[in-house]
């Protein structure tokens, strides 16, 4: 499959003239020659609706952009992303001048020359970024993309519930964890059934177990894929990723709703607003929908607890990147606006966040790691710890075959093993069967 992409891009290459080598020399020359202040414009796609609660919060930023450079006029377009529509878009030549692009799906289509090499222009921001965050934007060391608004998933938690129970702090390590997790799962109301349980956990088959399982794993010291040689393998079938999957698998058991094994991230945040469970992994979403919900209890905030390893944040950055084939005036008004929105002014704005019913609620944290001093933050204490955790990153999508490995193995078998019908051994050596030979077919 991917052979064969490659021939395709290979060959619009040629009839199209979108990539290649003498293209690009050809497209650094124009863009040199294109610092004029001639009325410009050019489109931004991001990954929600350009009309819904967070188009709107993007569009106020970009009327600043707009403001601070007057020939510029950037149209906002919204999209459903992924990969593939991406590469359909960039090989059509329709493909807007600036794209909001999952690290993940840039990464997957960085190899394939989907976008434009920024290396040049956007080295000098590397500062401003925790090395994990910038290097998302990193494929064979050349930079595609510039970090600009993502998530760490932390603890969120139901401070009512934990003050019921008697529960004076959140959890730090593994074992409180589970401590905390076993008293919070209690039978409420006296029929002998238990109605309240301790934490929300995925159980079902989708992206959300991969990451949330991919926390633990780090939290234990096991490696999704190690370097062997010039070519990767498969890792986490070790002593560490063993203990990883059989305390998620202990959690799953013990102290989670009985029906874990059909929810995804989605049913676990409705779970935690519904009061059927104490704590939940989420982002910082996970407050604002207690907010804008009523405010039926008060939300806490702690970081993920410690394993044997140390902690582990799931982080998602989501970058700015120029599909292959902007050229001139356009490729300069790209680069300015894409500079602009990782600003610390255009971070700030971004935390402000989306206006629902007179209410502003972030929906994302600001990636630069120099806005400690953001009033915002100051003010609004609990979302520090989702910027903290770009600090000790768990990384789900360590090299670009990951994604087919998830799709074709992985989700597949952390469900059969959270399920109970394979044995976590079973499930590790299928998961590195199977995964070392997609990395082997994908070269």
């Amino acid at each position: 499959m991917r052979k064969l992409i490659l021939l395709v891009i290979a060959v619009l290459t040629l009839s199209l003239g979108l990539l290649g080598c003498g293209k690009e020399k050809e497209s650094s020359a124009a863009s040199k020659e294109s610092k004029s202040k001639e009325p410009v414009s050019i489109r931004m796609q991001i990954a929600w609706p350009s009309d819904s609660d967070r188009g709107l919060a993007v569009r106020e930023v970009l009327n600043k952009f707009e403001e601070k450079n007057p020939n510029i006029k950037v149209e906002l377009i919204g999209s459903s992303q992924g990969d593939q529509k991406l590469l359909t878009q960039i090989l059509s030549g329709k493909a807007p001048e600036v794209i909001q692009v999952a690290y993940r799906d840039l990464l997957g289509l960085a190899p394939q020359q989907g976008f434009t090499d920024l290396t040049k222009e956007l080295s000098g921001q590397k500062n401003n970024y925790y090395k994990q965050s910038w290097n998302q934007a990193v494929y064979d060391k050349k930079v595609y993309g510039l970090p600009w608004l993502g998530h760490t998933i932390q603890l969120v938690y139901n401070k009512d519930l934990f003050e019921k129970a008697g529960i004076k702090e959140a959890p730090k390590t593994w074992e409180e964890l589970y401590a905390d997790a076993k008293k919070l799962t209690v039978d409420t109301n006296g029929d002998g059934k238990i109605d309240q349980y301790g934490l929300g956990l995925v159980g079902k088959q989708t992206y959300d177990i991969t990451w949330m399982v991919n926390m633990f794993m780090t939290q234990a010291g096991a490696d999704l894929v190690k370097k062997d040689g010039s070519d990767y393998k498969i890792a986490l079938n070790s002593p560490e990723g063993k203990e990883a999957l059989e305390f998620y698998k202990k959690l799953v058991a013990e102290t989670s709703p009985s029906d874990t094994t059909n929810k995804d991230g989605g049913g676990v945040m409705a779970d935690f607003r519904n009061q059927v469970t104490a704590m939940e992994f989420q982002g910082p979403w996970g407050v604002t929908d207690i907010w804008k919900t009523g405010n039926a209890f008060e939300v806490g905030t702690a970081a993920m607890p410690a394993g044997p390893a140390g902690k582990g944040a799931d982080v998602s950055t989501y970058m700015l990147s120029i599909p292959t084939g902007v050229e001139g005036a356009k490729f300069d008004a790209s680069v300015e606006l894409i500079k602009y929105l990782g600003s610390k002014e255009a971070q700030e704005m971004i935390m402000k966040g989306e206006k629902i019913n007179g209410q502003y609620y972030p929906f994302r944290i600001p990636i630069r790691k120099d806005l400690a001093d953001m009033q915002y933050l100051k003010d609004h204490p609990e979302f520090n710890v989702f910027i903290d955790g770009l600090k000790y990153p768990s990384i789900s999508t360590p090299i670009p075959a990951w994604t087919q490995i998830e799709t074709e193995v992985y989700t597949s078998v952390l469900n059969q093993v959270v399920s109970g019908k394979i044995s976590v051994e079973e499930g590790l050596k299928q998961i590195e069967d199977r995964g070392n030979d997609i990395i082997k077919q994908s070269k």
